[in-house]
């Protein structure tokens, strides 16, 4: 669906010129180098961009071994030429790190409004908002939770002509709402200064709680460098590259150095920063946390080990004592608890054996049989659980 959106925005932006404007600026094509940190903790990642740029389209892609980025804007007059409207929409697919360094993408889906009208020449007024869509994934004892994030800005932009050169300049203040914390008032300023129309210097601030990032931006003719630095997250993206401009997009013996890049008032700069920056980071208030499950688990509380004894008994000879109580030797225990309970576990035909719990002695008492053998177990259980038996022969003598 995005990127038939791309597509369809772009074909319409060929096709149309809807904003009034004393000078048409060229159209370009972008072709550029990607440096980016997307997480503090991590190594930067490098890759390429891609964008189409005139004041009525605008579709950027970007991507490096930590996120594939896509985004366009859409700007049209329906009712007067001084009124005009914009539509964007952004993708992205970016990793997200946990603080164990293992990590996941996830997608995220944005789509921006907004309408402007000049009340002079030199001077616009727009306003306009976004929604943002963040889909979760959960990975190991880690989670990125779904969330909506959503903004409403006003913004003013002021054109100033001099000897020396353009100054535009442009201030804007909104809200932004979250899901996961508390909603906050975010303000921007901008200036970009033409001294040629082939020339610009610029310098973009905008300021909310996880956002407040400075974009730098130096071009001239072919040529653009720009350092996006967001302060908050310590964070970064450096683009360079070259800007060329075209009479056919689709004929490559047309494209030549832009020789007017400076943009129409009405592009101001909050919406393109919502569309193809902001917006274009992960919208995140809750970030990478432990899943509730993982919470769960370690919050319960530690079970001991259960504590398993040995127990060991050597083959016994007794004589036959016509029905008198003899002792046995006690059996060889390791590991055994204080209370551990000793048990016989089957007593022999014709007699009773019992079992000091104490001394772990057993006592045999009764007619057994002379010449005999009796295979007997004996049984110690730890009071933590843990238990083990053996099993022993007693034979009995005849000494008739």
């Amino acid at each position: 669906m995005i990127k038939k959106l791309t597509l369809s925005l772009v074909l319409a932006g060929l096709m149309t010129n809807v904003v009034a404007s004393n000078e048409v600026r060229d159209s370009t094509v972008n072709v550029y180098g990607v440096g980016t940190k997307t997480d503090k903790n991590q190594d930067s990642s490098a890759g390429v961009g891609l964008m189409f740029d005139s004041e009525d389209i605008k579709v950027k892609i970007e991507g490096t071994s930590d996120f594939f980025k896509m985004g366009g804007v859409y700007k049209f007059s329906l009712f007067s030429p001084n009124l005009y409207f914009k539509a964007g929409a952004n993708y992205i697919n970016q990793k997200m790190y946990s603080p164990i360094d293992t990590n996941t993408r996830v997608d995220q889906y944005s789509g921006a409004l907004s309408s402007g009208y000049m009340i002079s020449n030199d001077f616009y007024v727009e306003i306009g908002g976004a929604y943002t869509q963040l889909d979760g994934k959960v990975f190991g004892d880690y989670e990125v939770k779904d969330e909506e994030t959503s903004l409403a800005y006003l913004e003013l932009a002021k054109r100033w002509e001099s000897t020396i050169g353009t100054i535009d300049t442009t201030a804007n203040a909104g809200e932004v709402f979250h899901e996961y914390r508390s909603d906050e008032f975010s303000y921007g300023l901008g200036l970009d200064y033409y001294p040629m129309n082939n020339t610009k210097l610029s310098y973009n601030y905008q300021n909310e709680e996880n956002n407040i990032a400075s974009t730098y931006a130096a071009q001239y003719s072919f040529f653009f460098a720009e350092y996006m630095d967001n302060l908050s997250l310590d964070t970064y993206q450096v683009n360079v590259g070259v800007k060329v401009a075209f009479d056919n997009l689709f004929d490559i013996s047309t494209y030549k150095a832009p020789t007017n890049i400076k943009s129409h008032l009405s592009e101001l700069h909050r919406f393109e920063n919502v569309v193809f920056s902001t917006n274009m980071d992960i919208q995140s208030g809750a970030g990478v946390q432990k899943s509730a499950e993982a919470i769960v688990r370690d919050n319960l509380p530690d079970t001991p080990a259960i504590s398993s004894p040995t127990i060991s008994m050597a083959n016994v000879s007794v004589n036959d004592s016509g029905g008198l109580a003899t002792d046995l030797p006690a059996p060889t225990v390791t590991n055994v608890q204080a209370g551990a309970v000793y048990s016989i576990v089957g007593d022999p035909t014709g007699g009773k054996l019992t079992i000091n719990s104490s001394t772990g002695i057993a006592t045999w008492n009764g007619d057994l049989s002379a010449g005999t053998d009796y295979s007997i177990t004996i049984k110690v259980v730890n009071t933590d659980g843990g238990n083990s038996s053996t099993t022993f022969n007693l034979h009995v003598n005849d000494n008739a």
